[in-house]
């Protein structure tokens, strides 16, 4: 994990399914390799107010927070356990490197030591329970989908 791993967006590319699965990895919303469908198709990334700078933070945008990340935010926090907005406050308080450095420590897994996927309720390496998944009565539970 890297500043680089952090989307323009604000959510942490590095806790994604798809940089941490193992068949047909996507490489990060800042990187040139290769990226997953809905991430090559981002309305949030390619946001006509970037003026074309696919990474800039949307903090850095005069319309900040506008409507699509306060749903994307929404989204995440209700079904992941990670916000876009509060993610830019830390970084706002604290820098970026040492948002990056925070995040790398507080998303592990208490049981192994990998990064859990904030898209997983359990750890894809040992099944630990992930801390930050919100729990949601009445949602099938999902295994580690290796």
């Amino acid at each position: 994990m890297n500043s680089q791993s952090i989307a323009p967006c604000g959510l942490n590319c590095a806790l994604c399914w798809g940089f941490q699965r193992s068949k047909k990895t996507c490489s990060g919303c800042n990187s040139s390799g290769a990226k997953t469908h809905y991430c090559t198709v981002c309305r949030i990334k390619t946001c006509p107010e970037k003026n074309g700078n696919d990474r800039l933070l949307c903090s850095e945008c005069p319309r900040y927070p506008c409507k699509r990340l306060k749903d994307l935010d929404k989204r995440y926090r209700f079904k992941y356990g990670e916000s876009a907005i509060e993610n830019f406050r830390s970084i706002a308080e604290i820098g970026l490197s040492a948002f990056v450095a925070a995040e790398e420590i507080k998303w592990r897994c208490p049981q192994c030591g990998n990064l859990v996927c904030v898209h997983r309720e359990k750890c894809l390496t040992c099944g630990e329970a992930n801390p930050h998944f919100p729990p949601n009565p009445g949602k099938p539970q999902r295994g580690t989908n290796k």
